[in-house]
């Protein structure tokens, strides 16, 4: 959740650091994890950070909402950079060297492309995350609002209770 740029080198890393009687397990939970970062920021965003940033503006609203939207900008830019620098490609370590030393063969990205893209689970993955992604998507962005507008909720308020879908990923994608 806090290293946004993360997720799906995680999944990756996932796949490659468990067994295959339980990847499946593995990568849920640590897709639960990524997920809480929506329900975090949710929280985070609309119920810290904005009514912190409203002090500073004198109480513009606007002014404080768009300025408080650099601030995962920072984070995850951060974190992607820290990631690049201190993480390795595997476990065994980064591809480069591997190939260096012939333990791991090398593969053009076209072939590697083309593998996956030929592959019928590839397609019925992309499918059904396609589908799911764009709920999920649309629940953390739209649920703040749905709140705000139809229960008369604060901005405070309203993104508190959205954050809870958030958070309820870190246990129901496991399941």
């Amino acid at each position: 959740g806090v290293a946004g740029g993360t997720f799906v080198m995680c999944q990756y890393w996932t796949s490659r650091m468990f067994t295959r009687e339980v990847v499946g397990t593995a990568n849920a939970l640590v897709a639960g994890w990524g997920n809480l970062g929506g329900g975090v920021t949710q929280l985070v965003m609309g119920s810290a950070l904005f009514p912190l940033f409203k002090i500073f503006y004198d109480g513009n609203a606007e002014k404080a909402w768009r300025t408080v939207c650099v601030v995962p900008a920072f984070v995850s830019f951060s974190f992607g950079a820290l990631m690049f620098f201190i993480s390795d490609d595997a476990p065994k370590g980064n591809y480069s060297d591997l190939k260096k030393h012939g333990v791991m063969p090398e593969v053009s990205a076209a072939a590697s492309f083309r593998s996956g893209a030929c592959n019928f689970n590839t397609w019925i993955l992309f499918i059904h995350y396609a589908a799911c992604f764009g709920v999920e998507l649309t629940m953390n962005n739209a649920a703040a609002l749905y709140f705000k507008d139809e229960f008369d909720q604060s901005t405070e308020s309203a993104a508190a209770i959205a954050s809870i879908f958030g958070w309820m990923n870190l246990f129901a994608r496991g399941l």
